[in-house]
C-alpha cells in the first residue's frame, strides 16, 4: 500500500553525519534523552527485510537513497537503533499497521541513530523508511567510493567489516542477517552491478537507466556491494552443479585483462562444491575489479578484487600473480560456504570465516596444482604466525571484542594463518574423513543462519566421537604458542620421548611463560634403516611418549612430524645439529622448512647463539627446494641492518654477495628455455638478495640498465622480473634515475604499472629523493589511496627510516586527513624498523595520544613498541655474536 511519510527536519538529522558532529539544536532534557547503544545494537527489534534504491552517479560526490525496513519488535520499546555514518536522512516515517507513527530523530554515540517514537512501540511487526543522501569518497576505501579509470568515474563498495552504515541506515552487526532487495538508478552509460541477478532494465525520462536487482538470500550488511559505470563484461563458462553464468567485470576497454579470472574461477568452484557436500549456494558468480582495494573480498554472487592485483594483459600476467590471483581466488570462493552461507554471529569469531578460507587454500590446492607444493607454503605461513604470536600484543584467535577498534584489530595474521595452522594440525588430529564430516555437518545445520565457535566444536565433536573443544578451546581461547620440548630417553626397554611445554617468548619479552595447551604432536623417529611415528596429546606442562614402534635407541627424532603442530620445538644440542646436518636426509620436505623455522625462533629467544644459526646459511645457499630455500633465508633476520653497527652493515652486504651472487649472477635477468617454474620463481628472491640487499656490482648495473630500458619500452624486461629489477636499480639509483621514474609515474595512467612505480619508487635510500617521495602524499592531485605503501616502505625498507618518521611527524594532521580513515593507525609503523631506547622513547612520546584516538591504533602502536623492545634486547644479546661471524673470512 502507499507510505505515508512526515517531514523530518534535515538539521535534526544531519546529526548522523561522522562522529562527532554538533547539534544544531538543543539537546531534550537528560530525564527524556534514550540510552544510546555502545558498542551492539539491543535487541529488542530487529530487521526481517530491506528494501533500498539509491541514486547513484559515480562523477558526483554524493548519491540519494531510499531505504524500507520491515522490523519485528520483540520487547515494547520506545527509540529504534540503528546505525548510520556520514549519511544525512531528510525524511522518515515508522508505521504501525496502516498507521504511521511519529517518530523524533536522536543521535546516540558513534555511529548509533536512534528513532524515539511518540508511544512505546508494542511487540509485532513494523515498518521504516528513511529518505537520505551519503558520500562517494575519493578518499576512503570503506563505504562507497569512487575512482577513476582512464578519465572514467566508477563507483564501488567495501563494507566489511563497519563499512555498511556508510551507505544504508542499518542495523550494521553480522548477527542481524535477513533478505535484501536492492535498485540502482544511474546515468546514461553506466551500468549497476550487486549480489544477485538482474531482475529489471528500465530506461528512465532523464536520459538514465534503473537496474531492479533480484532479493538476496539472508545477508549481513557488511556482505552486501555494488559498483556502477560503464564496465566491460568478460563472460566465462558456467559454474558448479547448478552451473550459475559466471563474469569478470572490469574497467570499459580492458576486458582482455580479466581473461586470467575467467578461466580460473570455474574450475576452482567444483572442487569446493565437492569438498563442502552441497552446490554454490548463489545464483551468479561474478567478479568485479575493484582500484584500491588491496586485497579481495567474498561478497557472494559478486567477489571483488583489487584491481591492480588482479587485472593484466595476458602477455604480462606473472607467475607469480597467476599464483596468488588463483590462491585468493579460492579463499574468496572457499567463503560462499565458510561466512557467507554460514556467518558468524559477532565479530569474535571471525576465525569461522577467515581461518576456514585460508585454511583451505593449501586444502584444495594440494589437488588442483599440485606442483605448487602449496602444502609447504602452509608451514611458511605457520611459521610466520608463530613469530606473530610471539609477542605479548598479540590477539586471541576468538577476541573478546570490547570496542570497534577491536573489530578492526581481529583482521590480522592471528585470524588467518594462527586459525588456519591450529585448523590444519586438528584435521590431522583427528583425520581428514573426520575432519570433513564434521564440516559438512556444521554447515548444513546452520545454513543461512549465524552461528558461532561452540556451534562448530559441537559438530566436529558428534563427527570425532570426542569432545575437541579442550584441545581446540587450548588454541582458541589463549594468546601465545607452546615450546615444547622432547628429550629422548632409552634408559628403559621401551625408548620414551620426555616431553614438556611452555609458553614461547623471545629475547625481553615481558610475558609469562606458565601457560600450557593440550597440544596434538606427533614424533618421528628412525635409526637410519627404518622410522616410525608415535602420536599423543600433551594434556599438561610434562608428559611422556613411548616409541612403541622403535627397534633398539633411535639415532634421530623429530618432535614435530610433517610441520603439523602449531608449536616450536627445542631438543638437546646434539639431536638438534643432527637432524640439520647428518639425518636431515631422513626429513620430509614439510619437516625441514618447519625445522629452520624453529632454529630461527630459538635463536631469538637466546636458546641458540644466532652465529649458530647464520653459519647454516651458506651450506643452503645453493638449495634447489623453492620452500627450503626461502625457508633458510628467513634467518637473515636474525641479522637485519637496524641490529647492525656500520661496519657490520658492510660486512652483511659482503655476506650476501658472497653466499649468494654466484648463482644469482648465473640464473641472470633472462630466462631460459625450458626453465622450471620454481626457477622462475627463485631468481627474483636471488637478485633481491646478491643485488639489492647485497649491491653485486654486476647484478646493479644490469638492473639499472635494464630500467633505462624499461622506462622506454615496457617489453624490455619480461614480467616476472619487473618489480625485482626496478626495485634493484633503485636501491642503488641515483637522483638522475628517481627523476625519471617520477616523470613516468606522472604520465602513467593505468595503475597496475604506477604500482609498479610507487613501489620502485620506495626503495631509493638517498635521504634527500626519499623526503621527495612522501612529498607525494602532500600533492592535491594525486590519489592518496595509491600511496600509503610508499611511505611504509619509506620507514621499513630505507636506510634513513628516521626520515619517513619525521615526514610522519611534521605533517600527521594532514596525512591523517587525506590518508583513508582506517589507514591513519598504519601511521605508527613507520617507526617500527627502530631499534634503540632514544627512538622508542620519541615514537611513544609523539604517537600515544594519537593512536588512542585512531581506529585501531592503540593495538599497532603497542605492537610497534613491544617491536622496537625486543629488538633492543635481541641486539643486546645477540647483536656482538652476530658482528663477529658477519666479520669472519669466509671458510
Amino acid at each position: 500500500m502507499p507510505m505515508t511519510f512526515r517531514r523530518v527536519s534535515s538539521v535534526l538529522l544531519v546529526l548522523l553525519s561522522a562522529c562527532g558532529a554538533r547539534q544544531a539544536r538543543p539537546e531534550p532534557e537528560a530525564s527524556l534523552a534514550p540510552v544510546s547503544p555502545s558498542l551492539r545494537l539491543p535487541t529488542q527489534v530487529r530487521p526481517t527485510a530491506y528494501t533500498a534504491a539509491l541514486t547513484l552517479d559515480p562523477a558526483q560526490p554524493t548519491f540519494q537513497g531510499v531505504i524500507d525496513i520491515d522490523l519485528e519488535v520483540r520487547e515494547a520499546t520506545s527509540t529504534l537503533w540503528l546505525q548510520g555514518r556520514a549519511l544525512t536522512v531528510t525524511e522518515a516515517v515508522l508505521t504501525v499497521g496502516d498507521q504511521p507513527v511519529r517518530v523524533t530523530p536522536t543521535k546516540g554515540t558513534g555511529d548509533f541513530l536512534g528513532f524515539v517514537s511518540e508511544q512505546p512501540l508494542a511487540p509485532g511487526h513494523a515498518h521504516l523508511r528513511l529518505i537520505y543522501q551519503g558520500q562517494l569518497s575519493e578518499r576512503e576505501t570503506s563505504g562507497a567510493f569512487r575512482a577513476q579509470d582512464d578519465g572514467v568515474w566508477y563507483a564501488y563498495t567495501q563494507f566489511q567489516p563497519l563499512g555498511a552504515r556508510r551507505v544504508f541506515p542499518c542495523f550494521d552487526e553480522p548477527g542481524f542477517k535477513v533478505p535484501w532487495q536492492l535498485t540502482f538508478h544511474v546515468p546514461a552509460g553506466s551500468v549497476a552491478v550487486t549480489n544477485t541477478p538482474l531482475l529489471a532494465e528500465e530506461q528512465r525520462a532523464d536520459g538514465g537507466t534503473t537496474f531492479r536487482f533480484a532479493r538476496t538470500p539472508p545477508l549481513p550488511s557488511y556482505l552486501l556491494a555494488f559498483g556502477v559505470g560503464p564496465f566491460d563484461f568478460v563472460e566465462a563458462r558456467p559454474s558448479g552443479q547448478k552451473a550459475v553464468r559466471t563474469r569478470v567485470l572490469l574497467p570499459r576497454g580492458r576486458a582482455p585483462e580479466g581473461a586470467y579470472a575467467a578461466r580460473i574461477t570455474p574450475e576452482i568452484l567444483g572442487p569446493l562444491e565437492d569438498y563442502f557436500g552441497q552446490p554454490y549456494p548463489y545464483e551468479k558468480l561474478d567478479v568485479l575489479a575493484v582500484p584500491n582495494l588491496g586485497s579481495a573480498m567474498e561478497h557472494p554472487g559478486l567477489v571483488t578484487f583489487d584491481a591492480a592485483f588482479m587485472l593484466a594483459r595476458p602477455e604480462a600476467y606473472t607467475l607469480w600473480r597467476q599464483r596468488a590471483v588463483y590462491s585468493t581466488q579460492v579463499h574468496e570462493l572457499a567463503h560462499q560456504w565458510f561466512g557467507d552461507l554460514v556467518t558468524l554471529a559477532w565479530w569474535d569469531d571471525l576465525w569461522l570465516n577467515e581461518a576456514f578460507a585460508t585454511w583451505a587454500e593449501p586444502r584444495m590446492l594440494e589437488s588442483a596444482q599440485p606442483t605448487w607444493d602449496v602444502p609447504l607454503r602452509r608451514v611458511l605461513d605457520r611459521s610466520s604466525a608463530l613469530d606473530r604470536d610471539s609477542l605479548m600484543t598479540a590477539r586471541r584467535i576468538r577476541q573478546p571484542i570490547q570496542s570497534e577498534s577491536d573489530i578492526v584489530n581481529a583482521f590480522d595474521g592471528i585470524t588467518y594463518n594462527k586459525g588456519a595452522a591450529v585448523l590444519s594440525m586438528t584435521e590431522r588430529w583427528l583425520g581428514r574423513e573426520v575432519f570433513q564430516r564434521g564440516v559438512r555437518r556444521y554447515l548444513s545445520a546452520h545454513a543461512q543462519a549465524n552461528a558461532t565457535a561452540e556451534d562448530f566444536l559441537a559438530a566436529l565433536s558428534a563427527e570425532a566421537g570426542q569432545d575437541v573443544s579442550g584441545v581446540l578451546g587450548s588454541f582458541l581461547d589463549q594468546p601465545g604458542a607452546p615450546l615444547v620440548t622432547a628429550r629422548l630417553d632409552c634408559s628403559a626397554r621401551v625408548p620414551t620421548v620426555r616431553l614438556s611445554q611452555r609458553r614461547f617468548l623471545p629475547l625481553g619479552s615481558t610475558g609469562d611463560t606458565a601457560l600450557s595447551w593440550k597440544v596434538p604432536l606427533c614424533v618421528r623417529h628412525g635409526d637410519g634403516q627404518t622410522a616410525g611415528q608415535a602420536c599423543t596429546v600433551l594434556a599438561g606442562t610434562t608428559g611422556e611418549l613411548p616409541l612403541t614402534g622403535a627397534k633398539g635407541c633411535p639415532t634421530w627424532m623429530l618432535p614435530n612430524a610433517e610441520g603439523a603442530g602449531y608449536y616450536r620445538t627445542a631438543m638437546e644440542a646434539r639431536a638438534l645439529g643432527a637432524l640439520l646436518t647428518t639425518e636431515r636426509r631422513h626429513l620430509t620436505r614439510p619437516e625441514r622448512v618447519a625445522l629452520l623455522g624453529d632454529v630461527q625462533a630459538l635463536a631469538k629467544a637466546g636458546v641458540m647463539p644466532a652465529a649458530e644459526a647464520l653459519a647454516l646459511l651458506p651450506g643452503l645457499a645453493g638449495e634447489t627446494d623453492r620452500y627450503v630455500f626461502e625457508a633458510a633465508t628467513d634467518l637473515l633476520s636474525l641479522m637485519r641492518p637496524e641490529l647492525l653497527t656500520e661496519a657490520g652493515r658492510a660486512h652483511r652486504e659482503r655476506f650476501l654477495r658472497e653466499t649468494y651472487g654466484a648463482r644469482a649472477r648465473a640464473l641472470g635477468f633472462t630466462p631460459r628455455a625450458g626453465e622450471d617454474e620454481d626457477t622462475r620463481l627463485l631468481r627474483p628472491a636471488l637478485l633481491r638478495l646478491a643485488g639489492r640487499e647485497g649491491g653485486e656490482p654486476a647484478l646493479v648495473a644490469e638492473a639499472r640498465a635494464l630500467a633505462e630500458r624499461w622506462l622506454s619500452d615496457r617489453q624490455a624486461l619480461v614480467p616476472d622480473l619487473v618489480d625485482s629489477t626496478l626495485a634493484l636499480a633503485s636501491a642503488h639509483g641515483d637522483a638522475a634515475l628517481h627523476t625519471k621514474l617520477m616523470t613516468a609515474l606522472r604520465a602513467e595512467k593505468e595503475r597496475g604499472r604506477r604500482q609498479q612505480l610507487i613501489w620502485a619508487l620506495g626503495f631509493f635510500r638517498d635521504p634527500n629523493l626519499v623526503k621527495k617521495n612522501l612529498a607525494l602524499l602532500l600533492e592535491p592531485d594525486v590519489d592518496p589511496r595509491e600511496l600509503t605503501i610508499l611511505l611504509m616502505m619509506s620507514g621499513n625498507q630505507s636506510r634513513h627510516p628516521e626520515v619517513a618518521e619525521a615526514f610522519t611527524q611534521a605533517h600527521y594532521d594532514a596525512l591523517a586527513a587525506r590518508l583513508p580513515e582506517e589507514d591513519e593507525a598504519r601511521l605508527a609503523r613507520v617507526a617500527s624498523s627502530h631499534c634503540d631506547a632514544a627512538h622508542r622513547q620519541g615514537t611513544a612520546a609523539f604517537f600515544t595520544e594519537r593512536m588512542a584516538r585512531a581506529q585501531g591504533g592503540a593495538r599497532m602502536l603497542a605492537q610497534v613498541l613491544e617491536s622496537i623492545d625486543l629488538c633492543i634486547a635481541f641486539k643486546a644479546a645477540q647483536g656482538a655474536s652476530i658482528e663477529s661471524f658477519l666479520a669472519a673470512p669466509p671458510p
